[in-house]
């Protein structure tokens, strides 16, 4: 025989965790995006400024909130702003490695939206970071996701017809 009390003590659990879970505030793509620019800026700032140590934590920051944005366009900006630390530091053999990680990160995100801007972004950045071959790579990729993307639309078109 079964006991109705625990089936009623499920359904109230279920009911309260689905008002509480309503009441939390869904995190915005804006604010993500303002999260990791806001901490750039604030690397840059310690840049300015030459405090070095405060650089390597905001930069820290930085990657924490631009991996939580899901954004390819937010790891370039990380990218960027360790090839920027790296040579003002004077220490790219710290800061390259992050902004090579960076890239990947940002070409693996542009190629699964399949987002041929964000694939030549990545390509870019290699480039910036003088890794020449990863930069031929990238655009080699970019250039197919163009020629997919015409192909796709040559054949929405001939469906119409």
């Amino acid at each position: 025989m079964t006991h109705p009390m625990p089936k009623r003590l499920l359904l109230l659990f279920a009911l309260v965790s689905a008002i509480a879970l309503s009441l939390v505030p869904a995190a915005s793509a804006e604010a993500d995006r303002l999260d990791w620019a806001a901490r750039i800026a604030e690397m840059d700032q310690a840049l300015a400024e030459g405090r070095t140590p405060a650089v390597g934590a905001a930069w820290q920051e930085a990657w924490v909130a631009a991996h939580a944005s899901r954004a390819w366009d937010a790891m370039i900006a990380v990218g960027d702003a360790a090839l920027r630390a790296g040579h003002a530091t004077g220490t790219p053999e710290l800061f390259d490695p992050r902004a090579r990680r960076a890239y990947n990160t940002a070409l693996i995100r542009a190629r699964r939206q399949a987002s041929r801007e964000g694939v030549l972004a990545a390509a870019e950045g290699f480039g910036r970071l003088g890794d020449r071959a990863a930069e031929r790579r990238a655009r080699s990729e970019a250039a197919e996701l163009a020629s997919r993307g015409h192909a796709d639309e040559a054949r929405r078109g001939a469906g119409s017809l």
